[in-house]
Formats: structure tokens, sequence, C-alpha cells
């Protein structure tokens, strides 16, 4: 049986220290803020380290699966999740990543990386967008029930077609939609985003990696910064100003999506991809 494995350009420069430092900062970030990761980390990947776009997209939700799985455990025992509502999602969510996976074998491989670019810009400017209003305007949580089932699979189908292709959805846009359509504590509304990111990313990173779109040196030197920098990061939250930096961000996320959409194609690195097959 053959395994699909990435080389990427340069490497060596690649998963040593200068990917830990980028994971190392957005973990940081992640933590302070709990803002969606796959908004911070996979343009960081394209344009700071030169990624293209297919790798970054199938590293990062590796990446993320590993971070929610943390997380998610953490409130898991403390029974803060919302098991009902995540089953619900996740009736949606997986066949929305299944359905995002095969949309990406019809793409030419040509064209991939580019289209790519262009969909991560739009749900970047959707997900900074969404922060924003939600930053700035307080909007209060008026739910007092829970969409209907089908509903709520219709939103995890959305989620996970969006995540699976892009990496943006989960952290920011998902938990928007639950916190104004579901009765969800704010604890609660957490752990049930964390719980239910984590499988949907262990079923996209299962897709990308058979399809070779995954580097897990790359992501293996990403987790190395990151972990103890979301831990720094939850250590710290609540002794820096959070409404600005949470601002703040989600305006350089919006930023950064208009370059995407604007220079889909353009990376550091315009060095090809190079796929081997590795026999097992």
């Amino acid at each position: 049986m053959a395994v699909p494995f990435v080389a990427l350009p340069a490497a060596a420069s690649l998963f040593g220290a200068e990917a830990a430092l980028v994971g190392a900062a957005v973990g940081l970030l992640v933590g302070l803020t709990s803002m969606g990761a796959g908004a911070l980390l996979t343009p960081a990947l394209v344009l700071l380290l030169g990624v293209p776009p297919r790798i970054a997209v199938g590293s990062d939700v590796l990446i993320a699966g590993v971070m929610k799985l943390f997380g998610g455990g953490a409130y898991a025992v403390r029974r803060a999740v919302h098991w009902p509502t995540v089953l619900r999602l996740l009736v949606g969510s997986v066949p929305g990543a299944l359905a995002g996976l095969w949309l990406l074998r019809m793409v030419p491989d040509g064209s991939l990386d580019a289209i790519i670019a262009r969909l991560l810009g739009i749900a970047m400017l959707a997900s900074g967008a969404v922060s924003l209003v939600r930053y700035l305007r307080r909007m209060p949580d008026e739910a007092v029930s829970s969409p209907s089932p089908a509903g709520v699979a219709a939103i995890g189908f959305a989620t996970g077609l969006l995540v699976s292709v892009t990496t943006v959805g989960s952290g920011s846009i998902l938990i928007f939609v639950l916190a104004r359509f579901f009765p969800l504590r704010a604890r609660q509304l957490v752990g049930t985003d964390l719980a239910h990111a984590f499988v949907l990313s262990a079923v996209a990173a299962a897709g990308h990696g058979f399809a070779g779109r995954l580097d897990p040196a790359l992501a293996l030197a990403v987790l190395a910064g990151a972990v103890p920098g979301v831990i720094a990061g939850a250590l710290l939250a609540g002794k820096v100003p959070e409404r600005s930096l949470r601002t703040a961000l989600a305006t350089i996320v919006f930023t950064v999506g208009v370059r995407f959409v604007a220079l889909p194609a353009a990376t550091r690195n315009d060095a090809p991809v190079a796929l081997r097959e590795v026999s097992r």
C-alpha cells in the first residue's frame, strides 16, 4: 500500500524554529482571545512560510484537531459540553466535510492552490466581519430554544464544508451561530464548539492526508510552538485588554482576507510542491 507524503521546498527551515515560532505566536493569540485558529494559522503558513495553500489547509486541520483535543477534553472533564448539540451538528458536518473533500478532488491540480487561496480569502472576510460584529455590538444571547434537528444538521453541513476546504469557520463563524441561536451557557458554548471541532478536524485531516495534502512534519513543527503558546495565552488571559485585541485581530483577518481574494496565487515561495510515494 502506498501512502502519500508531502515534501515542501526548503523543508529544513520550514520544519524547524521558523514553523515553531509561527505556531507559538498563533497559539498565544488563540489562548488569549479564544479566536479560531484556522483564520490565523492557515494564512500565516501561506504568507510567512510560503507553504502552498493546499498543504497549509491539510496540515492546519490536523494541527487544529490536536489543539481541540486538549481544549475540548478539558471542557468535557468539567462536564461543560452539550453532547446532544455536538451529535446533531456532526450529523451534518461530517457529510459536509466529505463533500468538501470530494469537491477538492474535482478541481484540476494546476488550479487547486489558487482556488483554495481565493476561497480561504472569502472565508476570512466572513470570519472577520462576523467577529467584528460580535465584538463591537455586544449582541445579547436571545435564543430560548435550539433550531430543529434538521436546522442543526444544515448548520453542521455548512460548517463541515467550509472547514474541509479552508479550515476557517469552526472557531469563529460557528461559535457566533451557537451564541445567537442555541440556549447554551458561555462555558457550554465553548466546550460544545471545541468537542464538535475535534471530530470534524479529525475527519477532514484524514481526508486531506489520504489525498496527499497533509504534511505531518510541518504539523509537528507548528504544534511544538502552538501547544505551549496556547497554554501561555490561557494563563495570560484577563491580563491584557481582550476586547481590543480581539477587535484588532478580526480587523487583521478581514484585511488579509481581502489580500487573498485579490491576489490568491501569491505566496512567499513559488516553488512547486513535490509529492513522493512511500510504500508501507
